[in-house]
């Protein structure tokens, strides 16, 4: 009876440690029974089998361009870095996406913090404000995207409802941070005054938190930077919806390039719903309701969708790996590093890898 008690014990501890990992393998799974269910596995491998796999090879260099623009954006946001220069700052989103494709809760971007973190001046924290600014833009322009496809597509209530909660919330939170970070810390001490006497929000770390964050948005008062990033992310942005429309026509899907920019939008906001790795399920299920919308039968809708995404991630994992050889150091050292479960986080300056000699950055 001990013995049993003990064991039952240790597996409620494994749960809660891993209670967001279960949670997201749930929602896959739920999502993938929602899409399979009523699908002709002989329909589905007979559009496989007649893609034309030549559309891969010009996507699979537009990934690169992609990346090298969210590396561009990246250098913007962290400002000047002698020892951050380009081809660094595109292994790390390389790297990143390996990481979120083989690992669960957005592992991807605590090591792009941790990568940038160790050589840049504000040590992970500055890293990490960066990162959330990023991700605020991305959101910003998947709703811009929705705007504009407003007029083209009858957009279900379920993507217009989504688009403008999340638009809303990033919008308030990007304006209320970037007005603080140009008060200064005076602000910030003011905000305090009210939020430092909830319990828990206020805690002394968490005012450390935010400060940190603000330092990442202080970049964003200056008006030549703001283009800059707006630019760029609509760049991104733009090279997916291309990206899209390209497997539509290795599938031979003949849609309008509205489509494509929805199925991006979709899957867009799918990318916030908890799930497995790599956001499978979800996406799947996005991209299979954004098609509906054009009238495209499950079968193609769903074999397009599993294509999209598994070539994706497919690609972006080998491109992964190719940054951790540049970078000099494997999964396993990088994973033990900069994961929660690891040892702590260094301070700026340190070197994750010895640089190999002779071998400058760009």
């Amino acid at each position: 009876m001990q013995a049993r008690t003990g064991a039952v014990s240790r597996m409620a501890g494994w749960v809660r440690a891993h209670w967001r990992l279960l949670l997201g393998l749930a929602v896959s799974a739920a999502s993938l029974y929602y899409l399979l269910r009523t699908v002709d596995p002989t329909h589905l491998w007979e559009t496989f089998r007649r893609a034309n796999y030549l559309y891969f090879l010009p996507a699979a260099l537009l990934l690169v361009g992609i990346n090298i623009a969210r590396a561009l954006r990246w250098r913007i946001l962290i400002g000047p870095e002698p020892a951050l220069g380009l081809r660094r700052l595109f292994s790390f989103v390389n790297i990143g996406y390996l990481f979120n494709n083989v690992l669960p809760a957005k592992a991807g971007e605590v090591v792009r913090a941790y990568l940038v973190g160790r050589v840049v001046r504000g040590g992970v924290g500055r890293a990490a404000s960066t990162l959330v600014v990023e991700r605020l833009l991305d959101l910003l322009t998947v709703v811009v995207l929705m705007v504009l496809l407003m007029p083209l597509v009858a957009l279900p209530p379920w993507l217009r409802n989504a688009g403008w909660t999340f638009g809303a919330l990033a919008v308030g939170g990007s304006v209320g941070l970037v007005v603080l970070a140009r008060v200064g810390p005076r602000g910030l001490d003011w905000v305090w005054r009210f939020i430092g006497r909830l319990p828990l929000v206020g805690h002394p770390r968490v005012k450390e938190a935010v400060a940190g964050l603000l330092e990442g948005f202080a970049v964003l008062t200056d008006l030549r930077v703001l283009g800059g990033v707006a630019l760029w992310s609509a760049v991104i942005w733009l090279g997916y919806a291309v990206f899209n429309y390209g497997l539509m026509l290795a599938f031979h899907l003949r849609l309008p390039f509205a489509a494509a920019a929805t199925v991006l939008c979709a899957t867009g906001f799918s990318m916030v719903v908890p799930s497995s790795p790599g956001a499978v399920g979800p996406f799947e299920a996005a991209a299979v309701l954004a098609l509906s919308l054009f009238a495209v039968a499950e079968g193609p809708a769903t074999a397009y969708a599993f294509g999209l995404h598994w070539f994706t991630n497919i690609t972006l994992i080998l491109y992964g790996l190719v940054g951790l050889r540049q970078e000099g150091v494997s999964f396993a050292h990088l994973r033990a590093g900069a994961l929660p479960a690891a040892s702590p986080l260094p301070a700026a300056g340190e070197e994750i890898a010895p640089r190999r000699a002779g071998a400058p950055d760009a």
